[in-house]
């Protein structure tokens, strides 16, 4: 009995990953942003602890990796997705493009597509056990999430950011597919040493969520993640450029 609960607990994590992406997408729909984004939060708690679990009771499977892309797709791409959709909705748009207004705001699902291209990518790329490869689907989430419950009346000052709001689309499906190196909160151990990029990462987002608010800030602390990381890509390059053939 102890083993098929404990065999089962990850799965379960994964499918309350999966109905807090569901929830998550209802709020978007319904306008409520704070909602949406309150339950991608949740369900990045339960996208953390499915692994987590798999790995402390040593019960990897096939079916439970498969069905951890499916949730995050949900929670992750779809959900975030549906903010943009929302958003799109009411925005003011020029004159010209007023009759597009029926239409445009679907362009918001071609992040979800590469969302679920950036997973089956993430699901058979070797190179990705330590750190990851292009924009991990949660910080992407989170993001956009956060951002346009911090800045949407910036968006919607002018009929033109509607043009900003599709290229960041742009940008961030793309983001997703790329091929920059970005770090992993993945520890080997627990000292400071070789750890203090993400202690110093952690301890600089706490204290921008402290100052701007769990809500409003995360889209900072996402954008920090990306500087950072490119940062030591760049670095990484260099040392490689610099070592003797």
């Amino acid at each position: 009995m102890a083993n098929f609960i404990t065999r089962n607990i990850p799965n379960t994590l994964t499918c309350c990953n999966l109905i807090s992406g569901c929830i998550a997408t209802f709020f978007a729909f319904s306008g409520n942003m704070v909602g949406a984004l309150a339950w991608i939060i949740i369900g990045a708690v339960f996208d953390f602890f499915d692994g987590m679990s798999a790995r402390l009771f040593h019960v990897s499977s096939p079916i439970g990796k498969e069905l951890d892309s499916l949730a995050d797709d949900i929670t992750f791409g779809f959900a975030p997705s549906a903010i943009i959709f929302a958003e799109l909705s009411v925005m003011d748009y020029p004159y010209f493009m007023e009759p597009l207004r029926t239409y445009l705001p679907y362009f918001a699902f071609i992040m979800a597509a590469f969302s679920a291209l950036r997973l089956a990518k993430f699901n058979i790329d070797e190179r990705q056990t330590t750190s990851f490869i292009g924009l991990p689907t949660p910080a992407n989430a989170l993001f956009w999430g956060s951002l346009l419950i911090s800045r949407a009346a910036y968006f919607e000052h002018s009929p033109y950011m509607v043009f900003v709001l599709l290229a960041l689309v742009c940008l961030s499906s793309w983001l997703l597919v790329s091929e920059i190196p970005m770090f992993a909160l993945k520890f080997k151990h627990w000292g400071w040493h070789g750890n203090e990029v993400k202690y110093g990462f952690i301890l600089t987002s706490v204290f921008i969520l402290f100052l701007f608010g769990a809500l409003n800030g995360f889209w900072l602390v996402i954008a920090l993640y990306f500087v950072i990381s490119c940062y030591i890509a760049l670095k990484t390059k260099e040392k490689d450029e610099q070592k003797p053939d």
